[in-house]
Order: structure tokens, then C-alpha cells, then sequence
């Protein structure tokens, strides 16, 4: 389980940490956007079927199965890209494995919100007999998506930084589905490399 680098230091440095911590990653804020612009092209390239339908044109995919298909794509373009990048196989995995170095593995969260992170409702909750540790570097992709009324589309932010598993809140409600950090910390935590 990885350590927070944030751990005993007050909160007014914890930007600069931040921008450490990005500025350390053995991938750089360019090959960053170039990974995440060259999966959004890929995913609305894509045909399906001897009809060859196109995602975004007769394919309307909600955010949840655009965000699995977009962090497929980004796992495969980094594969191929540097020997030493794979995509997480196995569920306690995190969603982009570093072989050469752990602590470099990052998770992905992608959302239809110009500004929101979300993950789902087991990554608010901390039990012990947990599978997955979710602290640690992230990749943030906020987009927006065709619709068939609307078939505009563009990405909105990409953000990278690192967050603890502790940042994470879930629905007050036992039933909610849906886990958040806030504002403050996303300031904090994660750093803008493009804004479209």
C-alpha cells in the first residue's frame, strides 16, 4: 500500500507537492494528452458490424461504457507505445499498470461533467478486506458526448495528480450509487494539463 506523499504536511503545500509528484511521473504532461486526444479519436473512428456504425453518429453510448471503452483504448496505445506500461488485468489491479515501478500505476476516471470526479460506490468505502487500494496517481478526463439530438463532441479538461483512498466520499445514503472528492481537493490534488 503506498504511502501519502501529503502525510504531515499542511494543506497550503500541498499543491506544490502535487506539481512534484506530475512533474516526477516517468510519462510527461505532452505524452499524457497525446495518449487521452489519441484514444478519443480512436473510440469515434471506430465501426461496428458490416453496417459499419460509428459511435457518436449511430452509436450513443452512455458516459459509464464510453469511459470502459476509452480506458481500454488508452491502456492499448501506452502497450504499445513503452514496453514498460500495461493495462490492469486483474480486479485488484489499478486500471494502468507501471512494471518497472508500482507506484507510478495510475487509475482512470473519465465523466460526462465539465468538472466533476466520480467514482463508484465502493471507492467511498474502506472495509479490511478490500481488494483494490485506490491511493495513488490518476488520470481525469472530462468530456462531452454526442447525443442524437446534439452530435457535437469534445474533450473538456484533462487533469493528473494523485489522490488517497481517504479523499474519497460516498453517498450518505446506503444506497448511493456514486462516490466524489470535492473542489477543494481536486484543486489541490490535480493538476489541469489541458483545458479545451
Amino acid at each position: 500500500m503506498l504511502t501519502s506523499p501529503y502525510s504531515d504536511r499542511p494543506e497550503k503545500e500541498w499543491l506544490h507537492i502535487t506539481q512534484q509528484l506530475v512533474d516526477k511521473f516517468p510519462l510527461s504532461k505532452d505524452d499524457l494528452i497525446n495518449l487521452v486526444e489519441s484514444a478519443w479519436e480512436e473510440l469515434f473512428s471506430s465501426s461496428f458490424g458490416n453496417s459499419q456504425l460509428k459511435i457518436g453518429q449511430d452509436i450513443f453510448l452512455p458516459a459509464q461504457a464510453t469511459g470502459m471503452i476509452l480506458e481500454k483504448l488508452i491502456a492499448v496505445i501506452l502497450t504499445n507505445t513503452y514496453s514498460e506500461w500495461r493495462g490492469g488485468k486483474a480486479k485488484q489491479e489499478k486500471d494502468i499498470i507501471c512494471i518497472n515501478n508500482d507506484r507510478y500505476s495510475f487509475e482512470i476516471k473519465t465523466s460526462s461533467s465539465k468538472n466533476g470526479l466520480y467514482g463508484n460506490r465502493s471507492t467511498g468505502h474502506r472495509s479490511s478486506d478490500r481488494t483494490k487500494y485506490r491511493t495513488g496517481y490518476y488520470l481525469v478526463i472530462n468530456y462531452k458526448l454526442p447525443k442524437e439530438e446534439d452530435l457535437s463532441r469534445q474533450l473538456w479538461k484533462i487533469r493528473f495528480g494523485w489522490i488517497d483512498d481517504e479523499d474519497w466520499l460516498g453517498q450518505n445514503k446506503p444506497t448511493g450509487q456514486q462516490a466524489s472528492i470535492g473542489a477543494k481537493l481536486a484543486r489541490l490534488k490535480l493538476i489541469t494539463l489541458k483545458s479545451y
